[in-house]
């Protein structure tokens, strides 16, 4: 923004090179303190809020434009001041209405500072967004009830040391978007009441931690699209768990028996996106809403013990990436997948996979791209080729990808079953393991007959394929983060327009 008012500047003053260099930056001045307090403030929106709030200094044209900013974004450091210049800055910020004010402080911040002043001096200003991610070093804080009866609130993010406590009558009719990461809850009970609080909400993302005081998480909203469910046995979580990062042993997680009575329970008829990812063993089950017939793309990572129902569940998904466990093995035959166009298969390093993915298979007539991400570890399996060719294999598989082929003799096997039955199949990408002899396995690869003769085939190593895959990931990260940035356009579009008008386009 700078640079582009500095290039008008400059391109508007035909005098400007035959002054000297201080007179120069002095007309420059002139100039910017000229423009109108819109433009003013469109500049400092741009930059971080520290820094605006340090143009109060430049001169008293400056001294109060970053007070109207419709945005502040407070990110801590590492200084212990940072609770003190929140505070001036909130007494000091006199825009009537506050659109979107983000909290971030750290371990060294004091732990006795009032936050939910902070909260309160939002919410009394009609905001639209509000982000606090506490990680200092005290108990869980709960927030003012005010927040949980905010009717302006379009996108809330708790994070880490917050407490959720919903025991009393509360409403949110404008929230579109929850996010609630590693927090606790005072129980069951005020999960239930957030959401059912929250009539147009649109996108639900959770991470969890084991501490968070929950046994039974339920997720009951009628209007939900967008559901993100992240559990893990750690407290101290890593960020951006990728099924291609992590080798997952289902047998080398302890049993925990406080933890055998778990259970997550999802009932929302209206999901578009699913991305589930529970690392705690010893859950008891899921349990989804049976009729989901909107839903069109499914992560299921790390679900232990899921049952025939909360397969059939995602029985109208269209996109399914699937950690295939030896649980599964049993209702795969039974559930079919009209909708299916892509199939990301990883099976457990424990499960005999070879029919049941060619029941899967059988059962997803419009299957167009298979992925099959095989587990390196030599367990022997045993393969049945099927009575009958399975429907997409003849008229509609385009792209077969392999990932981790080594040349076992049951991969030759169904590598070479789906070659010569694939009539329609464009592209086959194999990515070798180096532990295999790489030039034997190409030259094998090469030779297999396709029935589909303008088929190309694709060979990488595990490292080519490795880098592939991070640029997938990367696109998968950047597909979350836009769907993130909805609600904050959703704001702008409220700060314009009535809220029921916004809600009423978008659908």
């Amino acid at each position: 923004c700078w640079s582009f008012l500095w290039d008008i500047i400059i391109s508007n003053d035909k005098h400007l090179s035959t002054v000297t260099e201080t007179k120069g930056c002095q007309r420059i001045e002139t100039r910017i303190c000229d423009l109108p307090d819109d433009l003013l403030l469109g500049i400092l929106d741009h930059v971080p809020t520290k820094d605006a709030v340090a143009t109060s200094i430049l001169s008293k044209r400056w001294r109060y434009v970053w007070t109207m900013l419709p945005t502040l974004e407070f990110k801590d450091d590492g200084s212990e001041s940072v609770g003190w210049f929140i505070e001036n800055s909130l007494q000091l910020h006199k825009a009537p209405k506050l659109d979107c004010l983000i909290v971030e402080v750290g371990p060294r911040c004091p732990v006795d500072l009032d936050v939910g002043k902070w909260v309160e001096n939002a919410v009394n200003r009609g905001v639209l967004g509000l982000d606090f991610n506490l990680l200092w070093n005290a108990e869980p804080t709960s927030f003012p009830k005010g927040l949980y009866t905010c009717d302006t609130l379009v996108a809330l993010t708790l994070s880490n040391q917050i407490l959720v406590d919903v025991s009393y009558q509360a409403r949110l009719p404008s929230l579109l978007k929850l996010d609630l990461n590693y927090v606790v809850y005072k129980d069951e009970d005020s999960l239930v009441r957030l959401l059912s609080i929250s009539p147009v909400l649109e996108c639900l993302m959770v991470s969890r931690h084991v501490n968070d005081n929950l046994k039974n998480f339920t997720v009951k909203v009628s209007s939900l699209k967008i559901l993100f469910y992240h559990r893990t046995w750690h407290n101290n979580e890593v960020e951006g768990i990728e099924i291609d990062d992590v080798d997952f042993d289902e047998d080398e997680v302890e049993d925990d028996d406080d933890n055998l009575t778990e259970s997550l329970v999802i009932d929302s008829p209206a999901l578009t996106q699913l991305d589930l990812t529970d690392v705690c063993k010893g859950c008891e089950g899921y349990c989804l809403t049976e009729n989901m017939p909107c839903i069109d793309v499914a992560y299921i990572y790390y679900a232990h013990n899921p049952d025939e129902k909360f397969l059939r569940s995602l029985s109208s998904v269209v996109h399914l990436h699937l950690l295939f466990i030896k649980s599964m093995v049993a209702c795969c035959n039974a559930i079919k997948f009209p909708r299916l166009i892509e199939l990301y298969f990883f099976p457990d390093n424990l499960v005999d996979w070879l029919d049941p993915l060619m029941f899967l298979l059988q059962n997803s007539p419009k299957l167009e791209t298979l992925t099959i991400r095989n587990d390196s570890r030599d367990l022997p399996l045993s393969w049945n080729q099927p009575s009958s060719i399975p429907g997409c294999l003849l008229s509609h598989l385009e792209i077969l990808r392999w990932k981790d082929y080594r040349g076992r003799q049951y991969e030759k096997q169904l590598l070479d079953y789906i070659l010569a039955n694939s009539k329609c199949l464009k592209t086959v990408e194999i990515s070798l393991l180096p532990t295999c002899n790489l030039e034997e396995t190409r030259q094998e690869l090469e030779s297999m007959p396709r029935i589909s003769t303008s088929s190309q085939l694709l060979i990488s190593t595990q490292m080519e394929w490795r880098s592939q895959s991070k640029r997938k990931q990367m696109k998968r990260k950047v597909s979350w983060d836009s769907r993130n940035q909805k609600a904050e356009r959703e704001i702008q579009l409220t700060a314009r327009v009535d809220f029921t008008g916004v809600h009423r386009s978008r659908n």
